[in-house]
C-alpha cells in the first residue's frame, strides 16, 4: 500500500498518522485489531460487487457516515465539503465532485483484491 492509502485506513481505524509508517508487528494488539476491523469494513464498503448498477451518487448515499468521511478524507477534501449535502455531486458546478469520484475509484481499486480473511493475531500466538 502507498502511504496515502495507509493513511486512509489508519484514519478509518481512528489511529494516529504515525501508525501509517509502522509495521503490523510493531503495533500492540488493540491497534492491530482496530486496523484489521477497518480494513475489513472498508473492503466490504468499497467492493465493486456493491456498486453494480448504482450511480456514484446512489453508491455514496449507501455509505455510512464514517465510510463517507473516510472517502472525503481520501479525496483530500475538508470538513467544509463533507458538511455540504452530498447530493451536490449531481450538480455540474460542484467543484469537489471530480476529486470525490476519483477517490471512490481509487478505493474500489484498492479493496478489489483485499483478502477476505484477516487476523490481528501474530503467528507465534497461535501456538499458545
Amino acid at each position: 500500500m502507498m502511504e496515502r492509502e495507509r493513511l486512509t485506513v489508519c484514519f478509518h481505524a481512528q489511529l494516529k498518522q504515525r501508525h501509517a509508517t509502522m509495521r503490523f508487528e510493531e503495533m500492540n494488539d488493540v491497534e492491530r485489531e482496530r486496523l484489521v476491523c477497518a480494513i475489513d469494513e472498508l473492503r466490504g464498503a468499497f467492493s465493486k460487487r456493491r456498486q453494480v448498477g448504482a450511480s456514484e451518487y446512489a453508491y455514496i448515499s449507501f455509505l455510512t457516515v464514517s465510510q463517507r468521511r473516510t472517502l472525503f478524507m481520501h479525496a483530500r477534501l475538508t470538513e467544509k465539503e463533507f458538511n455540504q449535502p452530498y447530493w451536490r455531486i449531481n450538480e455540474e458546478s460542484c467543484y469537489w465532485r471530480d476529486a470525490l469520484f476519483r477517490a471512490l475509484r481509487e478505493l474500489f481499486s484498492l479493496f478489489e483484491y483485499a483478502p477476505t480473511i484477516l487476523t490481528s493475531v501474530k503467528p507465534e500466538q497461535y501456538l499458545h
